[in-house]
């Protein structure tokens, strides 16, 4: 049974007009993608690749110049009101309003957004608990740090439980303990609450351990979908397995080099870096016999995971897109 999407968008499209001084720019450039209801989206991509007009696109924040989308059900052209009512939004730059304490804050946000008046403490108190905040619920907000302010910019975009939340670094200015807390929350409302996140951060390893799938923006457009692995395994081929051994020869190198499904063999200090293209339990064994039988003393086999900034690298910088992978 197929999921219901939270947000499809077809050839969405915004051009900036120029001038005789500045040229014409487009901002998002025939943008194709879908998030699910419950998935949570990392878009990823440099400054300038189009990442946050995407996101005031689908937020009905700006209007597109050509190309349709829908929002929790709703046409980003014909339903803006519905659309906003739906959703969450977090810019990285939280803009707060200093003389209200917390629970004033989102209380105001929450009857905003049009909740009965008999759920907006519960849902206040919720969202202080989850950001670990509810102590300083009667503090102004101009007495709040940098990472508060971001735990309370990411409280307001969920305090009514949209459909749809659209995220900005929302992890910036947090220590350790404070990230994993604003994860655990995330995680917990796309699974729970069945709420579609999409992420918009410059931290690949937040975006590996939060997003079951990536899309990476360059210059306006989606080069890449998918989740990481997957994109790894389109983008790279080979796997490499560090093999570690007593002493390293030459002849433990030429061994290796000969063994099917082995494409590249580097010697290290005291091990070999092996690329291999079949599965592991295929070559791996075979590894190990010639070694033996070359005179080696093998130590361990470890396998080495390429890194969503490989990943992210490689198509950032021109180079052709996964198979099947376009946005």
């Amino acid at each position: 049974m197929a999921m219901a999407l939270a947000i499809e968008a077809h050839n969405l499209t915004r051009v900036y007009r120029g001038s005789r001084k500045r040229p014409e720019v487009r901002a998002v450039d025939g943008v194709d993608l879908e998030v699910e209801q419950g998935e949570v989206v990392g878009l990823l991509g440099p400054n300038g690749a189009g990442k946050t007009t995407m996101v005031r696109l689908l937020a009905c924040l700006l209007r597109p110049t050509a190309g349709t989308a829908r929002v929790a059900g709703c046409d980003i052209g014909g339903e803006a009101g519905e659309v906003r009512a739906a959703c969450g939004v977090s810019m990285e730059a939280p803009g707060l309003y200093e003389r209200l304490t917390a629970r004033a804050y989102l209380t105001f946000f929450a009857r905003l957004y049009g909740l009965p008046e008999d759920t907006v403490a519960g849902r206040v108190k919720e969202q202080l608990e989850a950001a670990a905040l509810w102590e300083r619920r009667d503090d102004l907000l101009a007495s709040f740090s940098k990472g508060m302010r971001q735990k309370m910019n990411v409280a307001r975009a969920l305090v009514h439980r949209p459909r749809v939340v659209f995220l900005d670094e929302p992890t910036s200015g947090l220590d350790v303990e404070a990230a994993a807390a604003v994860r655990d929350h995330i995680l917990a409302m796309s699974q729970n609450a069945d709420t579609a996140f999409l992420i918009c951060t410059h931290n690949l390893p937040e975006a590996e351990r939060l997003c079951g799938r990536i899309a990476v923006m360059n210059q306006g457009r989606v080069v890449a979908t998918g989740p990481p692995e997957e994109l790894k395994r389109q983008l790279f081929g080979e796997r490499i397995f560090r093999v570690r051994l007593r002493r390293v020869l030459a002849e433990h190198g030429e061994a290796v080099a000969s063994a099917p499904g082995v494409v590249q063999v580097e010697m290290d200090e005291d091990c070999l870096v092996v690329h291999i293209t079949a599965q592991p339990e295929e070559v791996n064994p075979e590894i190990v016999r010639r070694l033996v039988a070359a005179g080696a003393e093998v130590v361990s086999v470890a396998g080495e995971a390429r890194s969503l900034e490989e990943v992210y690298l490689r198509l950032v910088h021109g180079d052709a897109p996964p198979e099947g992978g376009g946005g």
